[in-house]
């Protein structure tokens, strides 16, 4: 089964965090994108362990933080 989803985040009084692409390697999920903010504009790579991928649902771990994600009914 292969991920297909978009992400949209804001954070008020925070950076903005803009996804730039990911890709799915075996059981990672690998996103890449900037962080905006403070004058400052950051690149990163986050890296996430896939735990579960159904038709409706994704759920992953972020260094022992899970993080679930469900289709919109």
């Amino acid at each position: 089964m292969t991920i297909s989803f978009r992400i949209s985040l804001f954070c008020s009084n925070f950076a903005t965090i803009i996804y730039e692409s990911w890709k799915q390697e075996g059981g990672k999920l690998i996103l890449t994108g900037k962080s905006i903010g403070n004058g400052q504009t950051i690149e990163f790579t986050n890296t996430m362990a896939i735990k579960k991928l159904t038709a409706d649902s994704l759920v992953l771990d972020n260094r022992g933080m899970e993080i679930r994600y469900a289709k919109q009914k």
